[in-house]
């Protein structure tokens, strides 16, 4: 009796064996929603795909999606990030509070390094205070895979190449224009493999003063004639999109005593910055950049919520905050694709 069971169990594992795999198998059916399995080395979840379910991979982007969907049927502040409140505007990247990034009256060029030190291997960061944002992400993953970091980094200062306005100065921001053309030369000396730039959109000058009738005007012109100056500085370069900005200060909605947070939330019409990014894409698209879509990570069709993964996904109306940036990392570094 007892071998007959033994020899039942054998048959019975031998012939679920290859069921396993198949069932695994992305695009196959699968039993239950949000039912993952992990087979050699991959992750796979089960969703529905149209009338059926399917067996789908598990890759951080599809990841942050799922976590983002939930976010918006989410109400209540969840207890893990009311603790956290008060130290809600200090979740922010360190690279953001020292000399690295470049002060708004300044037009210094620090060397701010990151990643393996020792590596002959160069990704530049170059860009306004999204670059410095980003920067501890690209520490954890130049570490990696292999790469020295280098940061160019100043506050409120874009990527086109002419005047815009200052909101710090209040007049048209010229240490900009005069910052970008030390930083130019610095990393063509360094000949960098790969060049990763980001930025947010500033209002245009015209005649000395702020013209929001002109700004997107001027970034459909200006933008492009910035990337095709950036794209010679390296055989890679990538554009990381502009995140969200969002209608109201999250740390101050979130704080606020029951507040229900579908009330926290931002339309992505008002917040996803799509005409600026659009053009962004399409100019980085001409050079043969790479453009990353940062508000595929932070917002659904129609809306663009504050808490995201069980934290605040902001510091600010502007900036993801650190531990987001820390959620988002592996999914930045599947668009990247760095090698050793």
């Amino acid at each position: 009796m007892k071998r007959s069971a033994i020899a039942l169990t054998s048959v019975l594992l031998i012939a679920l064996a290859p069921q396993a795999h198949a069932a695994t198998k992305a695009g196959s059916a699968c039993p239950t929603i949000n039912k993952t399995v992990s087979e050699k080395g991959a992750t796979y979840i089960c969703l529905k795909s149209g009338a059926k379910k399917t067996w789908q991979p598990l890759t951080a982007a599809l990841k942050i999606k799922l976590e983002v969907e939930k976010a918006v049927s989410l109400n209540v502040v969840p207890k893990a990030v009311i603790k956290t409140i008060l130290q809600a505007r200090k979740d922010k990247s360190p690279w953001l509070d020292q000399e690295c990034s470049v002060d708004f009256a300044a037009t210094d060029t620090p060397v701010c390094e990151a990643g393996d030190l020792t590596s002959k291997k160069l990704i530049v960061l170059y860009g306004d205070s999204h670059a410095s944002m980003w920067m501890s992400a690209m520490d954890k993953l130049a570490k990696k895979h292999g790469y020295k970091v280098r940061l160019f980094a100043k506050l409120a200062c874009p990527l086109v190449e002419v005047p815009i306005w200052s909101y710090q100065l209040n007049k048209p921001f010229n240490e900009c224009t005069e910052w970008q053309q030390k930083v130019y030369p610095i990393i063509s000396s360094l000949t960098p493999d790969i060049l990763i730039v980001t930025d947010q959109w500033k209002p245009a000058v015209v005649d000395g003063k702020k013209s929001d009738f002109d700004t997107p005007f001027m970034w459909d012109r200006e933008f492009p004639i910035a990337m095709s100056r950036i794209a010679k500085l390296a055989p890679k370069v990538f554009v990381v999109g502009n995140n969200p900005s969002l209608s109201q200060d999250p740390v101050d909605c979130a704080s606020k005593p029951n507040v229900s947070l579908a009330l926290c939330s931002s339309g992505r019409t008002q917040a996803d910055n799509a005409r600026y990014n659009t053009i962004e894409a399409k100019a980085a698209k001409a050079v043969g950049a790479t453009y990353i879509d940062t508000v595929a990570w932070a917002c659904t069709d129609s809306l663009c919520p504050i808490v995201i993964n069980s934290q605040l996904a902001y510091f600010d109306q502007w900036h993801f905050s650190e531990s987001y940036v820390k959620f988002l990392t592996p999914a930045l570094e599947e668009k990247l694709k760095l090698t050793k």
